[in-house]
């Protein structure tokens, strides 16, 4: 543990009384409840639940053996649905690969019923809801959410999707095109091009080697091959009632969600089709098997692939979570812990990588350094060895009921989330368990089974590994690992090579550094009591308190305090928004960045175990400061925040540690420049608008900065400043203060004097000629982004802003990208800058410059004017309504309401009304006042600023145009807040 600052042990008295101020719960009890669950009402099947859960359930199955799930909650503001079809891109014909993905995109252009290719999409959108869908291995998933009152009309024009679809065949080679856009956009992303040289090791006759995506080429369309009759025979064979489930979640009663489906799925046919399985190897040539990948970023990592059968069967027992718990532990004397201190590897994940029909892999990527790289060797028989101490001392039952316990809590004391990812998860879930177990199965864990656990685990030895080495300099020069020339993977490009099969089942060789690891210890965060906050109570609201610390200096603090009243959780939130006037250059904020992940860097290890037992903390830099933010159960968090306090107060400054973080955030900055062009594109708009520092510059500073100097700054980081405060849940307001106590006391904030901060957003000029950024990016993509925004800072501005990016998203989208096909990446949202109002329309294309791009985002909103001009009162309000549900929209846990409670407090409202003085302004809106706002906003008076890539293939350093300097020059000044 790190050696504890004299003055932050006084500050242990009161995290000791803070205990005897909660009431403690028996974790026994907790047991009791996790074994009886709750029951859902109806149907054949009662559903296990958590207590915590007040929703009704209920299974059933239609005559045509679809598998339904209905979930109904009557507090629900947002009703959401999923589709899930038990087949994927391992069903693709050989012919045809991508054909799955093909099928998903032209799936949502009209059916019989709603012929409209767009009306689908418009009508969530008109009604504050939202859509998609994803293909993989084995699963098709669509799913939509929408405003509560317009559930079952979504319903009856998303079960059209699977009863009589047009698959019209005027849109074929335009959702072609849309899949080539989609193929190319990540042309360099390394995740994919590491896939695309996997599938070339792999036995040509499995069905993971499979281009999943498709592009022009393998989904051409000609007289000769015609795609639409092999895309409606994929749909008639595939797309039956018999591989699908379906969950739909609304405030409806079971019984109206009930006959609502009945009404609209039973109509989808039942084919009674049966999925083949190929029975092939994974590997025809026999593992072990060793490559070289060279990456497009600057990526170093170690990627092991096990293959195993499936363990579904097994999913009472989840022998692989276990596994994979023990081999990603992180805590100290880990695998992880032990090589970080040596400079060698900088991040491990482990776990079960899928498990289909085909059978099952388990994988682990080690992130190395390139000091780990040069010793690769060495860090791949480590990891060996670990693994088999894992294996061969770690399979004990008190660690499997550890787990079972952390699993119990979690699902014990569950919170809601989004409805629309509740419903993806368990339309899949529905695949996987027994009805009776779809919410609970996830989390359970039971009948410890150490002959299974070790049986399964003797798929994790090296002759049964696929070793894959990501790094550049691997291809610098001639290497001695691999025999063979270069190759490229077929579909991405993918540089890569193959290590000598002579040279992989050498014997693993003793390191002295494999006396240094230890198993993980009994975790010392486990709660032990389980304090309830309110429940069902009036909505309280937080309470402003003030306060002099008076030991230190006269620094003042506020705290917004929160008494939960509405989740009875046993969790709290606090939160410190630290203001520092010494950042005020890169340099500083690129210093900053580097102080704090060493400090985290530091922790990982001794508080990786309160991540695991539901705690969490988070250090990270805003532009005038830092916030640390503590959350979880409450029953630890004192302790946890005592040892962040104690590293930040006095870091353990190790010199490899230093520069291994170091390197590793330079390298990150340069990486951003390898972004897809409109994520660059997006990251020059907060440097022009509001001065802060590109990724790239943080890591140019970082270049220069050396452990001394380092040291010597954050020595004076916290001299001035000044602190507010968030403490949340079931903390009771004695312990929130002895928290900011403790913070502030720690730290020593501001012990040479308060200082205020302003922060300022640019104000744009208006009635000029749109400024134009424009930046060199190394992709073929071009790129634009238009922002634009709003002449003054308001909740009436912010208002019409809102209500007018609602009216324009969908057919922005819907004119862009399904009728031009300019690109995949397509859009428009909210940019707000503080309280500086925006809006922001963004095209990312592979067949139109960038010029062009400009030219069809103007002309876009120039005609949009008309369609304003034509509406009436009744379509004003369908879109407030639209705009409003998602405005107004209950948080469903503790987590989300402290969130809404901070971006008020953020936002310099001396109140949490953020959000009811919007929605009241917001109903204020009549069509003339929008009218207005459109041509103040829209047209020639407008404050905007466009950002985009070079056409014709400019090179220039970086950037070329308007940069700060001129903005301010030609602005009206700035925006200004102070903190």
């Amino acid at each position: 543990m790190p050696r504890v600052n004299s003055l932050l042990c006084l500050l242990f008295l009161p995290f000791v009384l803070l205990s005897g101020l909660l009431q403690a719960e028996a974790p026994k009890q907790t047991e009791k409840w996790w074994r009886e669950g709750g029951v859902g009402e109806g149907g054949d099947v009662a559903i296990l639940r958590s207590p915590n859960d007040d929703r009704q359930y209920r299974y059933i199955q239609l005559d045509n053996q679809m598998k339904v799930l209905l979930v109904a909650d009557s507090t629900a503001e947002k009703s959401a649905a999923s589709l899930n079809v038990h087949v994927g891109s391992f069903q693709n014909p050989a012919e045809r690969e991508g054909l799955a993905h093909f099928l998903e995109h032209m799936l949502f252009l009209g059916t019989e019923k709603y012929p409209e290719a767009g009306a689908y999409q418009a009508f969530i959108s008109e009604h504050g809801g939202e859509h998609n869908a994803y293909t993989s291995l084995e699963q098709t998933n669509y799913f939509f959410n929408v405003d509560s009152a317009y559930l079952i009309d979504t319903l009856d024009r998303f079960a059209q999707f699977f009863v009589a679809p047009r698959f019209d065949a005027q849109y074929v080679d335009r959702e072609r095109h849309a899949v080539e856009s989609e193929y190319r956009l990540k042309i360099k992303d390394d995740s994919r091009r590491e896939w695309d040289v996997l599938a070339e090791l792999l036995n040509p006759r499995h069905p993971l080697g499979k281009f999943s995506v498709g592009n022009l080429e393998t989904l051409v369309n000609d007289e000769s091959k015609p795609i639409r009759k092999d895309l409606l025979a994929f749909y008639q064979t595939y797309y039956s009632a018999n591989l699908m489930t379906l969950v739909v979640l609304g405030k409806e009663s079971l019984d109206q969600l009930e006959a609502a489906v009945r009404m609209r799925f039973s109509a989808v046919r039942n084919h009674n089709t049966l999925v083949e399985v190929s029975g092939q190897a994974l590997f025809a040539g026999g593992l072990p098997a060793e490559v070289l990948i060279k990456p497009e970023k600057e990526k170093r990592e170690l990627s092991l692939l096990f293959p195993l059968p499936s363990v579904k069967p097994y999913w009472q027992q989840k022998p692989m979570l276990l596994l994979g718990h023990l081999l990603g532990d992180e805590s100290e004397g880990s695998f992880l812990a032990v090589l970080k201190a040596q400079g060698l590897i900088e991040t491990l994940s482990a776990g079960q990588a899928f498990d289909t029909r085909e059978g099952a892999a388990f994988s682990v990527t080690i992130g190395l350094t390139p000091q780990g790289v040069a010793m690769r060797h060495q860090v791949l028989d480590l990891f060996y060895q670990w693994l088999a101490l894992v294996t061969g001392q770690g399979i004990e039952s008190w660690r499997y009921d550890e787990l079972s316990r952390l699993q119990q809590s979690a699902f014990r004391f569950i919170e809601k989330s989004s409805p629309s990812s509740y419903v993806q998860n368990l339309s899949v879930a529905l695949h996987d368990y027994p009805p009776r177990e779809v919410v609970r199965g996830d989390y359970l864990l039971e009948g410890f089974d150490q002959a299974l656990i070790q049986r399964m685990a003797k798929y994790l030895r090296p002759e049964n590994a696929l070793v894959s080495w990501v790094a550049p300099e691997l291809f610098d020069g001639d290497d001695t690992d691999a025999t063979d020339s270069t190759r490229l993977s077929q579909h991405y490009g993918a540089p890569y090579r193959l290590v000598a099969r002579d040279d992989l089942a050498k014997k693993v060789e003793s390191h002295v550094l494999a006396s240094q690891l230890r198993l993980p210890k009994v975790n010392p965060f486990l709660p032990s009591a389980f304090p309830l906050s309110g429940k069902g109570g009036s909505v309280a609201k937080p309470v402003k308190l003030q306060g002099t610390k008076d030991k230190l200096s006269s620094t003042p603090w506020t705290l917004w305090y929160y008494a939960d009243t509405q989740f009875g959780s046993p969790r709290a939130s606090f939160s410190a928004r630290l203001a520092l006037p010494v950042l005020s250059a890169c340099q500083q904020k690129a210093q900053t960045d580097l102080y704090l992940e060493l400090v985290q860097d530091q922790l990982d290890a001794s508080l990786y175990p309160a991540r695991l037992s539901g705690l969490a903390y988070g250090l990270s830099r805003w532009d005038n400061g830092i916030v640390l933010n503590i959350s979880g159960y409450a029953d630890k968090q004192p302790v946890l925040l005592t040892r962040v306090l104690t590293v930040m107060a006095r870091p353990d400054w190790s010199e490899t540690r230093f520069k291994r973080v170091r390197e590793q955030l330079i390298r990150e900055g340069r990486n951003s420049l390898k972004e897809w062009p409109i994520r660059q594109v997006f990251a020059e708009l907060d440097p022009l608008l509001r001065g802060s520092c590109r990724p790239i510059e943080l890591a140019e500073q970082l270049e220069s900065v050396g452990l001394a100097e380092l040291k010597t700054f954050a020595a004076k980081l916290f001299a001035r400043g000044h602190a507010q405060f968030y403490a949340g849940g079931v903390l009771s307001r004695e312990s929130a203060e002895a928290m900011v106590a403790a913070t502030l006391e720690g730290l020593r904030l501001g012990s040479k004097g308060d200082e205020a901060l302003v922060y300022k957003v640019l104000k744009l000029p208006s009635g000029v000629q749109t400024p134009l950024r424009e930046i060199s990016v190394d992709h073929g993509d071009s790129s634009v982004a238009l922002y634009i925004q709003g002449a003054e800072d308001s909740l009436r501005e912010r208002a019409h802003v809102a209500l007018l990016q609602g009216m324009m998203d969908a057919p922005f989208y819907s004119e862009m990208r399904t009728e031009k096909k300019l690109g995949y990446v397509v859009g428009s949202d909210i940019a707000h800058r503080r309280r500086a109002p925006g809006l922001v329309f963004y095209v990312q294309s592979p067949v139109a410059a960038a010029q062009q791009l400009r030219s069809e985002v103007d002309g876009f909103l120039s005609r949009f004017e008309a369609v304003l001009a034509d509406m009436n009162e009744g379509d004003l309000e369908r879109y407030r309504r639209s705009v409003l549900v998602n405005i107004e929209e209950a948080p469903k846990s503790l987590g989300e309401l402290s969130a809404r409670h901070r971006e008020s407090i953020e936002l310099g409202f001396d109140s949490v009304e953020f959000r009811p003085l919007l929605a009241e302004q917001l109903r204020a809106v009549t069509r003339e006042s929008l009218l207005d706002a459109y041509q103040r906003l829209f047209k020639g008076d407008r404050r905007a600023l466009w950002l985009g890539t070079l056409d014709n293939g400019g090179k220039v350093d970086r950037a070329q145009g308007v940069d700060r300097r001129a903005l301010k020059a030609s602005s009206g000044g700035s925006y200004e807040y102070a903190d």
